[in-house]
């Protein structure tokens, strides 16, 4: 009997990652350079020259088709065709300005659907091209991971577009890719990585900002009771981008969310509020 391997097998293979310089981006990028890939990051922040010959940052708007047509020239060019592909770069919650809905904001809900949707959606399809354009070799096995979000599950009572969004990809998009990817590359995979409340060093800043996030988003709402760290979240990609420990899953939203149950609907507060005005009727 052959001895069972526990490679991931990424050695030379080459991974794109949208929004690899971002909190999480960052460290899913690092963790695919530890596993031996040659890394395409995408970015429109800034990022520095890398001196490492598997790091290639790249500039992208995602939000373009033109910049995101033009990164994928640039990745391909230089390490071959993408095989697989980390849908990640998307405007996150942290920047974005909440209200409630009779307040919110119509150029923001374009401006976040235009960078979450269309740039999850160009991203996928500039994948499939590149798929289109690639030859069979032994050890290529596409891969397309998105990055949802819990927000798509439970909504976001102050940010609906962001939870719309995330909605929009971890559903729509996935379910038709499902059945797109392999009629274009037998055996290419689609999955998407939904994380909770991921503990990065901007949601400790806003744990000081606001007193009650930390019990709310990660305790109170939560089986395991603490925030995600970012390397589960990136060893989670890793294992779900593999072909060697994960070649039959496709389709799917794995959800890393220390068991996420949803969102608190009414604070402490607020609920005295709604037995003092019961109690006045």
């Amino acid at each position: 009997m052959e001895a069972p391997s526990i490679e991931l097998g990424y050695e030379n293979q080459h991974v794109l990652i949208t929004g690899g310089s971002g909190l999480i981006g960052r460290v899913v990028v690092s963790h695919f350079l530890a596993a031996g890939a040659n890394v395409s990051s995408l970015d429109i922040a800034p990022q520095p020259a890398s001196n490492d010959a598997k790091l290639t940052p790249i500039f992208c708007d995602i939000s373009s088709e033109v910049s995101i047509q033009s990164a994928f020239i640039q990745a391909t060019k230089t390490y071959g065709p993408v095989g697989i592909c980390i849908a990640l770069g998307s405007l996150d919650l942290s920047i974005l300005q909440p209200s409630s809905f009779v307040d919110a904001d119509f150029n923001q809900l374009k401006r976040v659907l235009e960078v979450n949707v269309c740039g999850a959606w160009l991203t996928a399809r500039e994948w499939l091209r590149g798929l289109q354009a690639a030859t069979a070799s032994p050890n290529f096995h596409p891969c397309l991971i998105i990055i949802g979000s819990e927000s798509g599950h439970f909504g976001e009572r102050t940010n609906a577009e962001y939870s719309l969004a995330k909605s929009a990809v971890q559903g729509g998009l996935l379910q038709s890719l499902k059945a797109e990817v392999p009629r274009v590359w037998r055996g290419a995979r689609v999955n998407v990585v939904a994380p909770g409340p991921v503990e990065t060093e901007r949601w400790h800043q806003e744990c000081q900002n606001h007193v009650d996030q930390y019990y709310v988003e990660s305790q109170a709402t939560t089986a395991l009771g603490e925030p995600v760290p970012v390397k589960a979240v990136a060893m989670t990609i890793l294992s779900l981008a593999s072909h060697s420990f994960s070649s039959h899953v496709h389709g799917q939203v794995v959800n890393v969310d220390g068991g996420k149950m949803g969102k608190v609907m009414w604070s402490e507060e607020e609920g005295r509020g709604l037995h003092r005005e019961r109690e006045g009727r």
